[in-house]
């Protein structure tokens, strides 16, 4: 039987957070046959429930946070692709979030209703998501996390990357372009609440923000989005005529931050994370000065087998580490597709 992919796209806001240096504020691969919404029923489900092999359809549910940044899309893509093209008993549910949390816990409690096997969340937000666990847990449905986590750890199994280890990067990275005289930079961050900019931040604190000889001059969150960043860094080169250089928390910021700097012809030190193709593609030019992969293809691929294993009542690990990578205009060339 072929596998049926399903995917449901919803709406939702963005959120703004905004922090200080000093002071800071915070706590589809296969065209799918039928599109789902949140009031569809199993009644577009195949009666037949067994493969071509025998075996019993495996239904995975998949709750992304959003699939509007750049990353998170690709994640997502990623997670429906390699399903699709690994496992024929698998029937995917790929829900998309918007970035609102009510959405995403409202999604799973729809994917419940359809009794799926397992669930892949990609939270999104530490605390506010963790409330699926709760869900899932009372209809005994295990839960897989992927790429952010929750504040809680009652989940199966964690399938991402440190993101401590992304911010300690980039900090680092910084300090040594910057040079012993040290200088101004700025920080912009994620989604506040989300783990990775939690985490990052977290990074940056046990690395350029531990540094006196490094004035962080502004933090602030473009909430992951490329416009925002765009907008926040012409305020900065309007304000701090000494800035040498913008920490960006994902790629989309980067760019969005190298626009801004490159209309107003201010050369500056900008690094980000998730390598995306862009920001690949401005490392090779020698317009962006770097980037940190975040490994889409390696986590999607990781979190699919450990849901299908979950799911066949075979035992997985705790934790799946996927570790980050710097990447300059030196080794660019060896990321590039």
């Amino acid at each position: 039987m072929k596998k049926k992919v399903f995917v449901a796209i919803m709406t939702g806001a963005m959120l703004l957070g905004l922090t200080a240096c000093s002071s800071k504020e915070q706590a589809p691969a296969e065209t799918p046959q039928q599109e789902e919404t949140a009031e569809d029923t199993d009644a577009e489900k195949p009666a037949d429930a067994e493969n071509a092999a025998g075996g019993e359809t495996i239904k995975i549910g998949v709750l992304m946070k959003t699939m509007s940044d750049t990353y998170s899309n690709k994640l997502g893509e990623a997670i429906q692709a390699y399903a699709t093209e690994t496992y024929s008993e698998a029937e995917l549910y790929l829900m998309d979030g918007q970035a609102d949390v009510a959405k995403q816990i409202s999604q799973a409690e729809d994917l419940i209703a359809k009794q799926v096997d397992v669930i892949i969340l990609n939270p999104q937000d530490a605390d506010g998501s963790a409330q699926v666990l709760d869900l899932a847990a009372d209809a005994g449905i295990p839960v897989i996390e992927v790429n952010t986590e929750t504040t809680r750890t009652d989940y199966v199994s964690f399938v991402g990357s440190d993101d401590r280890q992304a911010g300690e990067i980039m900090g680092n990275f910084v300090m040594e372009q910057l040079g012993a005289e040290g200088g101004q930079y700025a920080v912009l961050e994620g989604e506040m609440g989300q783990s990775a900019q939690l985490l990052r931040y977290e990074g940056l604190e046990n690395t350029i923000l531990a540094n006196e000889a490094f004035e962080c001059v502004a933090t602030l969150s473009a909430n992951w989005s490329r416009d925002e960043a765009m907008a926040t860094t012409e305020d900065w080169l309007g304000k701090y005529a000494d800035l040498k250089a913008i920490i960006c928390e994902n790629d989309d910021m980067s760019m969005g931050a190298l626009q801004a700097a490159e209309s107003q012809d201010r050369e500056l030190i900008i690094i980000g994370t998730d390598a995306i193709p862009d920001a690949l593609a401005a490392v090779k030019d020698g317009r962006l000065s770097g980037t940190v992969l975040q490994d889409a293809n390696a986590q999607a691929s990781t979190s699919v087998d450990v849901a299908v294993k979950v799911a066949k009542g075979e035992t997985v690990e705790a934790r799946y580490d996927v570790p980050f990578q710097l990447i300059t205009i030196d080794n660019v060339n060896d990321f590039i597709e």
